[in-house]
């Protein structure tokens, strides 16, 4: 049995449709939030997750736009969040708007939490680096799924892992390809993986669309 950790899409159709291709075989895909924010395919986001039937908890962003927190007034432009919310369809909107912030799963033997961010609240980043990571402590055959950081990692906690498969529709690691993994839940082995897209004819479409400069930049960042 296999499954796909999915996250931070951000209403960017096409990395979603190329991890979708390049992981065939994926029993149930669950989602770590924010669906949307930032890129305009918001619909097409919400129809594809709806569509594969993904396990789906709400992000920030995604609470931003059906109303459940307020995002900074400064940012809130970049994040698109009123555009969002004028161009979901009624029936994405309500969906959005019932996601929840958490859920837990059983798959066999595996015991899985899952939420956007860090397990105290739905903002706090948690990067490979941060200190908070000691504090969750999991036993064995149990994973926490997030996402938030953009930043993909695993790393032991406990007899168990703290899992962010990174972002689908924005990388942060200076990888511009859409980034996901794979749980196996026999074998127990969890695999990082990437999933290369046309990101240069996103960021021309996106240019069309008059999106933010720094929207469209980050998608192709890189260290050099």
């Amino acid at each position: 049995m296999k499954i796909g950790l999915i996250a931070d899409i951000h209403g960017n159709v096409r990395a979603l449709d190329a991890v979708l291709k390049s992981a065939p075989g994926i029993n149930t895909w669950i989602c770590g939030g924010d669906v949307v924010g930032y890129y305009p395919d918001v619909n097409e986001v919400c129809e594809a997750l709806r569509r594969i039937g993904a396990l789906t908890v709400r992000g920030n962003h995604d609470a931003y736009v059906a109303g459940h927190m307020i995002p900074s007034a400064q940012k809130r432009p970049l994040y698109r969040t009123d555009w969002t919310r004028q161009n979901l369809e009624p029936k994405h909107l309500d969906w959005i708007s019932s996601l929840p912030v958490q859920l837990n799963l059983n798959f066999k033997d595996w015991r899985f939490m899952i939420r956007h961010a860090s397990p105290w609240d739905e903002e706090t980043y948690l990067y490979p680096d941060s200190h908070r990571l000691s504090e969750i402590k999991l036993e064995g055959y149990c994973g926490y799924i997030f996402g938030h950081t953009h930043w993909p990692m695993v790393i032991k906690a406990g007899e168990g892992y703290i899992i962010n498969p990174g972002s689908v529709g924005q990388p942060r690691d200076y990888n511009s390809a859409a980034s996901y993994a794979i749980v196996e839940i026999e074998t127990g082995k969890i695999e990082l993986r990437r999933a290369p897209y046309d990101v240069t004819s996103y960021q021309q479409h996106l240019l069309e669309l008059g999106w933010p400069e720094s929207s469209i930049s980050i998608l192709s960042r890189s260290r050099t």
